[in-house]
């Protein structure tokens, strides 16, 4: 008898909620099955929407060619980067310090599986004891595309000066950037 009991007031407490359910449901009850409620009340409208998709190719193929100039004559510095293993190799080579009044051109270019725009160079100041110290000289932009960039008639300070490319992509295979007198 009490198993009778204890099994009625299971079967109570199950319809008692199954009620509350249906009565908190806009919809009702039906009997195909019982519909998913919220704790609230709310009834799920079915599964998320498909997220909208993605044209970027899964493997972007091989990067572009991006083949580094030979040294010139009065050419100020030059940074080249090469993929090596896991990491990347710079290899920094310094020339002529600026002469006073005189322009330049800086050269610069980057190939990596996918193009990307978080890729910029910096020219720092190359006196004794200021190597990656301090703010640079002058910096920018450029896209790491495989297209070769120039920034023009740039006037630098006379001296000693070093050039650097920074946020290169996990994928860069190569880039350069060079200095070189108009």
């Amino acid at each position: 008898m009490r198993w009778a009991a204890a099994g009625g007031r299971a079967a109570g407490l199950a319809a008692l909620v199954l009620g509350a359910a249906c009565v908190g449901a806009s919809a009702g009850c039906t009997s195909s099955g019982a519909e998913a409620v919220g704790p609230t009340g709310w009834v799920s409208p079915g599964p998320a929407p498909t997220p909208a998709v993605s044209l970027t190719p899964v493997d972007p193929g091989p990067p572009p060619v991006v083949t580094v100039p030979g040294p010139a004559a009065g050419e100020v510095a030059r940074v080249v980067v090469i993929s090596q293993g896991e990491g990347k190799a710079f290899r920094n080579v310094p020339g002529v310090p600026v002469a006073q009044g005189r322009t330049y051109t800086v050269e610069v270019a980057c190939a990596a599986g996918r193009a990307s725009d978080g890729t910029s160079y910096a020219i720092y100041d190359a006196a004794p004891g200021t190597w990656g110290h301090g703010e640079p000289l002058y910096s920018r932009p450029f896209r790491c595309d495989g297209s070769v960039q120039r920034t023009e008639h740039l006037g630098l300070p006379a001296g000693r000066v070093q050039i650097d490319v920074r946020g290169l992509p996990a994928d860069a295979v190569t880039a350069y950037a060079l200095i070189r007198p108009e």
